[in-house]
């Protein structure tokens, strides 16, 4: 399900970006030859990825328990789903320009396909007379719950329609991409907004006339790049509506519910899911900067200027500071303010180890990811990449090693096991921190000029035009 955002989100919102997806339909091709053209050469590392974990999954059968006709079941529900997932991501990627928005909606998609299906047709909405079946033959999900032995014995006929439905579903997601993307690239002179409601548009995006002009004010002269990364009003009023919402939503049900949402460890697990969230949005954020600027040309043009690299970092991060400072103090206080209400009855010691711990590392990760997300932006070429390269560098790796120190050191303390978790984060945090600050400061200029920093070291050495008489003896 994860290839859809990953190998086909922005495959032909890149094409569009770049004013070249017109070109493609002066050759002979036609709609469905450039969407399954794309679509075939996007996809080619998640299918061999697939065949490669195949005999893996095949062990089961040297294991015993599982007989060939499961296994085959199986392995045709994961081509299946993976085929729904990349056509799910083509169609988004026709409809959108923007690759962080292509990725957002096709990951967002296929959420409401796997998680809130399988919660339709397991849970209690599945009650509903028609309403689980209907679901179940449209989502990947049913016929992996239908692909087991005892289901499938139960009912055949039911996985082969959620097999068929989902694999109807992928193809009417192609035509869709197809059909789109025969009439983007074409430009649309024939319907254009009045100024009345581009001013309108204006003002939502950026802000009342009045209130940007006292932005630019104040933060102009303070840091050029601080005030382009902070006068986007409509980035920052839906990112508080977001925050303000699930705090909102929480504090709701805190106050309305049953007693065991009360304890210690059930508010380090909702605190847990909103800071994820937080940290993938400004893992985002943060990419996506230096990455469209690279791509536009504006960040070459910014050095050209007397700004120098400091300040074109310091601005970065004081504008990530501004957008994402408050929203992060607010949740770490309304946390702060439940642990608190919760008393000491209401959970163990070890319970608020752990959710002490987990504020402070937080409060340490986000600035982490700002720093490694801008450098991977610079380093590469896809600003979605340099977002997930940054959270599985700060977020994914620390875990990696603290399930490999459990193993060496053994298990000997819940506090101490917190206290290796936080340390093993916190120098992970320093370590990032120091590279991406030290590779931004000499990598930055050189990704301007259109070559990645790694691109540098391979670049030949450029002779002098005019060599002098003792350069030439």
């Amino acid at each position: 399900m994860a290839a859809g955002p990953v190998f086909t989100a922005d495959v032909l919102s890149e094409e569009k970006r770049e004013g070249t997806l017109g070109l493609l339909f002066l050759t002979d091709l036609r709609a469905h030859d450039v969407v399954l053209g794309k679509l075939a050469a996007a996809s080619v590392t998640a299918v061999f990825s697939l065949v490669a974990v195949l005999p893996v999954v095949a062990l089961s059968l040297l294991l015993g328990g599982v007989a060939l006709g499961e296994f085959a079941r199986v392995v045709l529900v994961l081509v299946n789903t993976l085929g729904f997932s990349l056509a799910v991501g083509m169609a988004v990627s026709a409809l959108c320009e923007q690759a962080r928005s292509a990725f957002a909606l096709t990951s967002f998609m296929l959420f409401l396909a796997t998680a809130v299906a399988a919660w339709w047709i397991e849970g209690g909405l599945a009650s509903t007379p028609g309403a689980g079946g209907w679901v179940q033959m449209v989502s990947p999900v049913g016929a992996w719950l239908a692909a087991g032995a005892p289901r499938y014995a139960a009912d055949p006929a039911a996985f082969w329609r959620a097999l068929a439905g989902a694999h109807l579903v992928g193809w009417g997601f192609l035509g869709l991409a197809a059909w789109w993307t025969g009439r983007a690239w074409r430009e649309a002179t024939a319907w254009q907004l009045s100024e009345a409601w581009q001013t309108r548009l204006r003002d939502w995006w950026l802000g009342e006339r009045s209130v940007r002009e006292a932005l630019r004010r104040r933060l102009l002269d303070a840091n050029p790049i601080l005030w382009l990364g902070s006068r986007h009003a409509l980035k920052r009023n839906l990112l508080w509506g977001f925050v303000g919402l699930a705090l909102a939503v929480w504090l709701a049900t805190r106050l309305f519910s049953a007693v065991q949402w009360w304890s210690v460890g059930m508010t380090a697990v909702i605190a847990f899911f909103l800071q994820v969230t937080l940290k993938w949005l400004a893992a985002s954020e943060a990419a996506f900067r230096f990455a469209e600027d690279r791509r536009s040309g504006a960040l070459e043009l910014l050095l050209t200027t007397g700004l120098r690299t400091e300040d074109v970092v310091g601005g970065q991060m004081a504008a990530m500071r501004r957008l994402f400072g408050l929203p992060c103090a607010a949740l770490l206080g309304v946390e702060a303010l439940l642990l608190l209400a919760s008393g000491p009855g209401r959970g163990s010691t070890d319970d608020w180890y752990l959710a002490v711990v987990a504020m402070v590392l937080f409060a340490w990760d986000m600035p982490t990811l700002a720093w490694a997300a801008m450098w991977y932006s610079v380093a590469g070429r896809r600003p979605q990449w340099a977002a997930l390269r940054a959270i599985f560098r700060v977020l994914v790796v620390p875990w990696l090693v603290f399930i490999g120190a459990l193993f060496v050191v053994g298990v000997w303390s819940w506090l101490a096991v917190t206290l290796l978790w936080g340390v093993i984060g916190g120098v992970n945090n320093a370590l990032v921190t120091t590279r991406a600050r030290q590779r931004l400061r000499v990598g930055l200029r050189v990704a301007a000029a259109g070559l990645l920093p790694s691109e540098q070291e391979r670049e030949p050495p450029r002779k002098s035009a005019v060599e002098t008489p003792a350069s030439t003896a």
